[in-house]
């Protein structure tokens, strides 16, 4: 069914499973993206390459701007529910031309992520067997396991939702818990040279002071990217109002803790000035363990960081997919991708079109571009070209949070309704400046990151050009499609004039998908 903003349904063929999920499957699906095991294996090395032993400030960072976003989100979700998330509330709160190309950039975001971590898990998979069993094993094995993995991939997502969010659950919990029992053991022995407070100032970065600190933001707010894709559940969670909300909350606090104490274990671990070995350390938090534990509990981290890897890449694949369901149905993507299962009711056409794609940027990044590398380019490239583009997302969240709360709020509070999107709006901002700063800047190929998004945000201007030229009924059905009523306040919304001085409009039966 779809609503308009009258509350009156329409029947949809094409409509998500509504109702299959409970509060803590959503919990799960947030958890999941964050993949905190996989984020502190091998993020972290990313972020130490310009914040060096101040990575535990760029991560600290990076959570408050996640933090100030949550609230946003939350504002959102406890008055409408979506599989469009961010391409629906930006519609509703800063026009339909600013949804589109949020939307077009979060597709293209997590698009990326599925790539990226799916070459963890072949990568960091050859890595081990080499390391362990096999050690004449080919370097081109990691893109069979790609492939492998892949393929299940697709059957989980395909399969049913609910499945795959009680996989990403006791994932998330078993590897979590590994990398504590770290924590607790690195920080009792307080590392290398005792505890401190070092590591949360700006005096050990390996790149320029304040402006390492905002490039290893990038990196940072990778390891939070997804806190928040409990929101595209809320056409298939019951009750989404008020779990959406509790999933969104729960998983940002819980990664600011989590990764601010591995962070510190980690730097305190190497030494606060010894930044410069961790930048180098591909498997960082694995050899953290060698040092302060043995062998099996780093054998153990390993295991964790690949099956982490996993979970995310599925759970980066739906996100992806159910934005591009979402578009596909309203028309701004080819209808095709508006289409679900008959049997399981899972967008699967978006589905096997995000893994297709991925597969072979995969495979051409990893085996024909000169720079080479393999997975481990794979990885770094797709996670710093994807994180820029949901940033982006994240700044047009927080603007169009205050837009949204200024003129729907009964009870308009100031703090939570502007100055912490604000907040939230300057963190992500100097992330974004922190990867144009020629003092700063990267090697290549890093060094097309704000360009390749710049590129894709340029094609999405002209495409969003072409639709209001030949298509404007499809411009006008942007953001209009919810899964559930959306709340008197989404209402008066529909009712009032946007941004852009016109009234959003609603689909009539049978307009859910284009011409």
């Amino acid at each position: 069914m779809t609503t308009g903003a009258l509350g009156k349904e329409a029947p949809s063929p094409d409509q998500l499973r509504k109702g299959s999920l409970g509060t803590w499957d959503a919990v799960a699906m947030a958890i999941a993206v964050l993949s905190p095991a996989m984020a502190m294996a091998y993020n972290t090395t990313g972020v130490a390459a310009t914040a060096g032993g101040s990575t535990p400030l760029a991560v600290l960072l990076g959570g408050v701007a996640c933090l100030c976003l949550a609230f946003v989100v939350v504002g959102f979700t406890r008055r409408m529910a979506s599989a469009g998330y961010a391409y629906t509330y930006a519609s509703r709160s800063l026009g339909q031309s600013t949804g589109f190309l949020t939307g077009w950039l979060y597709t293209f975001g997590f698009f990326c992520f599925v790539p990226m971590t799916m070459a963890g898990v072949g990568g960091f998979t050859r890595d081990l067997i080499k390391n362990e069993v096999w050690s004449t094993e080919p370097d081109w094995m990691w893109f069979i396991y790609f492939l492998v993995g892949m393929a299940f991939l697709i059957y989980l997502a395909v399969f049913g939702i609910k499945l795959t969010a009680r996989t990403q659950l006791v994932v998330g919990a078993v590897t979590v818990a590994v990398i504590v029992v770290l924590d607790v053991i690195v920080t009792a022995k307080g590392g290398k040279n005792g505890q401190s407070l070092q590591p949360f100032t700006f005096g050990h970065t390996l790149s320029g002071g304040f402006n390492g600190i905002f490039y290893g933001i990038i990196l940072g707010v990778t390891s939070f990217i997804g806190f928040e894709s409990a929101a595209v559940l809320g056409e298939e969670t019951r009750n989404p109002r008020r779990a959406i909300p509790l999933a969104t909350i729960v998983a940002v606090v819980f990664a600011i803790v989590f990764y601010v104490w591995t962070t510190y274990s980690m730097a305190i671990g190497f030494g606060v000035n010894n930044g410069a070995a961790w930048a180098k350390d591909p498997t960082a938090l694995a050899t953290t363990a060698q040092v302060y534990s043995g062998h099996t509990l780093s054998i153990l981290i390993s295991i964790a960081a690949i099956l982490s890897a996993f979970v995310v890449c599925l759970a980066c694949a739906n996100a992806a997919a159910r934005t591009m369901f979402a578009m596909g149905r309203e028309g701004t993507l080819p209808a095709v991708f508006g289409r679900t299962h008959p049997v399981y009711k899972t967008p699967v056409n978006a589905i096997l079109g995000v893994t297709a794609v991925a597969t072979v940027v995969a495979a051409l990044i990893g085996f024909f571009w000169d720079y080479g590398g393999g997975p481990t380019t794979v990885y770094f490239l797709m996670a710093s070209i994807g994180t820029i583009a949901i940033i982006l997302v994240y700044m047009a969240l927080c603007l169009g949070g205050v837009a949204f709360f200024r003129r729907l709020m009964r009870k308009w509070n100031p703090i939570v309704h502007a100055v912490l999107p604000a907040i939230g709006f300057i963190i992500f901002g100097l992330a974004v400046y922190g990867s144009i700063y020629p003092g700063a800047l990267p090697p290549m190929p890093y060094r097309i990151v704000p360009y390749v998004n710049l590129g894709w945000l340029a094609l999405g201007i002209v495409l969003l050009w072409y639709l209001r030229t030949n298509h404007p009924q499809r411009v006008s059905r942007i953001g209009s499609i919810l899964g559930e009523e959306g709340g008197e306040e989404a209402g008066a919304l529909d009712e009032a004039p946007g941004p852009s001085g016109m009234k959003p409009t609603e689909p009539t039966a049978g307009m859910a998908n284009p011409d």
